[in-house]
């Protein structure tokens, strides 16, 4: 497994070749893609133009999201899957090899049985056209209340109910986006994780809670930064994951409101320093930083961004 940064999941925002000079000089290997940003460059500029700092980098490609509305009706559905393949080509031509999706947790359209039925199919489907390309599909949930509020028919918010549509698809392509902070409060379990095995799990994302906070009285601005007395066991998640071999991205992924005020560089040190604490604490080896050449090449690179 690899440390891999989400400048949305922290709020921070700059230039690609900025991100990735941050990435690079705090220890991280892998990097979230906003996909949409990416392909609007590619556009605009051509693949190898777009994708010049990423590759120089040697930074993986550590997930992306799926881009494709489908949850919505059959022919937004089909229209978007039928351009899915060429976006899907700009990810893969970098080294992207997992995406991800949520389910959504109520519906106003259907109930339970008929809305289990269409999450299955298409999801089946999208992965694989993704399996064509060598790309995986993990899927989440959402725990939060918030997301249910105002909806006819209530749908996945459980641990037990994901992992069911899971094996459902029945794809070794499709597997499970593991946010701790959601899978905690979704009662989900070590034991649950161990039974999906390394295969069975795509991504991983850590937060943390409030000691007080409860999958009833729960919102997104209560996702935290790991730590040690925290109701999510983070630790426990990654020294797991350790032992099944996984070799996937582990994000942090808080609330951007828990880092306000700070610097990218403090927040970004911070949160290489946090990541790099949890491996140890797990008897992993110190993460080895990227050669100061390769550092320096970035900064380069940002100055040249900043001049073109």
């Amino acid at each position: 497994m690899f440390r891999n940064l989400s400048p949305k999941a922290l709020g921070i925002t700059g230039r690609q070749s900025e991100i990735i000079e941050l990435a690079l000089t705090y220890g991280f290997r892998g990097l979230e893609l906003d996909i949409y940003d990416f392909a609007k460059r590619v556009g605009h500029r051509g693949l190898d133009h777009a994708s010049r700092f990423i590759r120089s980098s040697q930074l993986k490609i550590g997930g992306f999201e799926l881009p494709i509305r489908w949850r919505a009706d059959e022919a937004t559905f089909k229209a978007d899957l039928e351009k899915l393949p060429e976006i899907l080509g700009f990810a893969v031509a970098i080294g992207g090899k997992c995406c991800h999706t949520h389910v959504l947790p109520g519906s106003n359209e259907l109930p339970y049985h008929e809305n289990f039925e269409l999450h299955r199919k298409r999801l089946a489907t999208i992965g694989d056209l993704l399996g064509q390309q060598g790309v995986r599909l993990g899927i989440g949930l959402l725990v939060a209340p918030a997301h249910r509020q105002d909806q006819q028919f209530q749908f996945i918010r459980e641990a037990e109910s994901l992992v069911t549509l899971l094996k459902s698809i029945g794809s070794d392509n499709v597997g499970l986006m593991l946010d701790t902070w959601n899978w905690h409060f979704a009662g989900g379990t070590l034991d649950a994780l161990r039974g999906l095995g390394e295969k069975g799990i795509v991504s991983a994302y850590l937060a943390d809670a409030p000691a007080d906070a409860t999958a009833d009285n729960l919102s997104e601005d209560q996702r935290m930064l790991p730590y040690s007395d925290g109701p999510v066991n983070n630790l426990a998640v990654i020294a797991l994951l350790n032992e099944l071999g996984y070799k996937g991205p582990v994000t942090l992924a808080p609330n951007p409101r828990c880092v306000t005020g700070k610097t990218r560089d403090a927040i970004v040190q911070h949160c290489g320093n946090l990541l790099e604490d949890m491996w140890r604490s797990i008897g992993l080896a110190r993460p080895v930083k990227a050669p100061a050449t390769v550092a320096a090449a970035a900064a380069a690179a940002a100055a040249e961004d900043v001049g073109a």
